[in-house]
């Protein structure tokens, strides 16, 4: 009797204690983050502190304590984002304003240390792309009877881009290359516009944000059947491999390789990089990548130090689309690039007719799979599902890739045709069964018709798969599903 009336006396004590930690554990865990503060174990100190914040903790003494921790510590990308999190909350004390005096100063020493730069102009759709390991491989195909100097210019723009330190290259006879160089004959009206013609454009193989491959398609010469010089070879190269290591706009000064008219330049002048277009590259190369081939997304610096917010970005991206339509109005990129602003903007009817626009001067597949793409998810955010999904449609007769394949599940699923969505998802997850938001959108709508068997198989697959998902915070909500 005494030994049950002990066990029972211990569970209220231990309910009680569970019920005192709910209530207060925001003093708790800033308590025990004193205690690591004190004893100078900062990581400990911020674990602790941050989650008292999370648990409703806003006092600003303790804000502040946590601030001064992080810019105490190490500054590692995570360190500069929990800096960002604090300074563009909407508060005005003390904890807020010295995180911003902070990353204000940190920018300044950024731009100090790379003066001469236009990484500004570097985003592809507001995200920053590049490589994530090295050497970046690099493959020749289609080379039967293409001229021999083709092969050595473009071996030399390489060779240009290694002599400054930022990035290796290896030459591979493998069609898994990072950069896949190509040749074609020109169409005259593909490429001819008055005097100016392309001699070689660059695209972009993005899926889900993963990097999958850089292209270079190369024109084996003038729409009038003159062949290109050696250096016109060579020059562009250089501009086009900038391209194909993750910058994807380009400079406003005519020295720098990477203006505008480098990749259509008919003069014979040899370029050779100038110090903007080093210092670009190499901070190009410092930020966290937002899209990448492998491996963790890191860096030295985040996006933020460097670009600005959301909105420095978008209006850096607005205005160089702008002077890519005013130079070149014939070529669908600017117009593609602006739409891709826009819609970053919610302005979603002024992107479509950009978009339209390109796709009058689309004159590859690739640029018509990126405008069908773009139709579709503008047409998809003003609710026109029937235009989103005959675009998407036209996208896929291009290319099949993933994220056509979820924004045509999304579609689906926004219009009501569940069973349609579920299909899609159901190729997703056996095309990529590791990734969670694919098991968790099919058990939701397996969840809305009740069909809580269905979810729960899903569910379980899905950690039989992924064993180390078990505890992932985005399982929670389905509780007793999982067991």
């Amino acid at each position: 009797m005494m030994r049950r009336i002990s066990f029972y006396s211990l569970l209220i004590l231990l309910l009680a204690g569970a019920l005192y930690f709910r209530s207060n554990s925001a003093s708790v865990y800033s308590f025990v983050g004193d205690y690591f503060y004190k004893t100078n174990n900062v990581p400990k100190a911020l674990e602790f502190y941050e989650k008292s914040f999370s648990a409703g903790n806003n006092n600003p003494e303790k804000r502040e304590v946590y601030v001064n921790s992080l810019i105490t510590s190490p500054l590692s990308v995570k360190t500069q984002e929990k800096l960002v999190k604090i300074a563009e909350e909407n508060s005005d004390d003390s904890a807020a304003g010295k995180a911003r005096f902070f990353l204000y100063d940190l920018k300044r020493e950024i731009h100090k240390k790379y003066p001469l730069n236009y990484i500004k102009q570097a985003p592809y759709n507001q995200k920053i792309v590049r490589w994530s390991r090295f050497p970046i491989t690099y493959t020749f195909k289609q080379t039967q009877n293409i001229p021999i100097e083709f092969i050595n210019e473009i071996n030399n723009a390489f060779a240009q881009w290694e002599k400054h330190g930022t990035v290796l290259f290896s030459e591979v006879k493998d069609n898994n290359a990072d950069i896949i160089i190509e040749f074609q004959k020109p169409e005259i009206q593909d490429v001819k516009y008055g005097e100016k013609y392309v001699i070689a454009y660059t695209i972009p193989d993005i899926n889900m944000n993963k990097l999958e491959n850089m292209t270079i398609k190369f024109y084996t010469q003038t729409p009038d059947g003159l062949p290109f010089t050696p250096s016109q070879i060579y020059n562009t190269a250089l501009h086009e491999i900038f391209h194909a290591l993750g910058f994807m706009g380009h400079s406003f000064d005519k020295n720098n390789i990477m203006y505008l008219a480098n990749n259509n330049k008919t003069s014979d002048i040899r370029l050779e990089p100038t110090e903007a277009d080093i210092s670009t590259l190499a901070l190009l190369y410092k930020i966290k990548p937002d899209i990448t081939n492998e491996g963790e997304l890191t860096g030295e610096y985040i996006p933020y130090l460097v670009l600005g917010d959301d909105e420095e970005v978008n209006y850096s991206k607005a205005g160089e689309a702008q002077n890519y339509i005013k130079q070149a109005p014939h070529l669908p990129g600017g117009y593609i690039d602006l739409a891709e602003s826009l819609v970053a903007q919610k302005k979603y009817p002024a992107a479509i007719r950009n978009l339209e626009k390109a796709l009058e001067r689309a004159d590859t597949e690739d640029t018509k799979y990126i405008v069908y793409y773009n139709l579709a998810v503008s047409y998809f955010y003003i609710n026109h599902k029937d235009m989103a999904l005959d675009y998407a449609q036209k996208a896929m007769e291009i290319k099949n890739t993933e994220e056509l394949h979820f924004l045509i599940a999304e579609i689906y699923y926004k219009s009501g045709d569940r069973e349609k969505a579920a299909e899609e998802y159901k190729y997703l997850i056996s095309i990529f069964p590791q990734n969670i938001n694919y098991t968790t959108n099919l058990a939701n709508i397996y969840i809305k018709k009740y069909d809580y068997l269905s979810a729960r198989k899903v569910l379980k697959n899905f950690i039989k798969n992924n064993p180390n998902q078990r505890n992932n915070k985005q399982l929670s909500p389905y509780g007793i599903l999982l067991f």
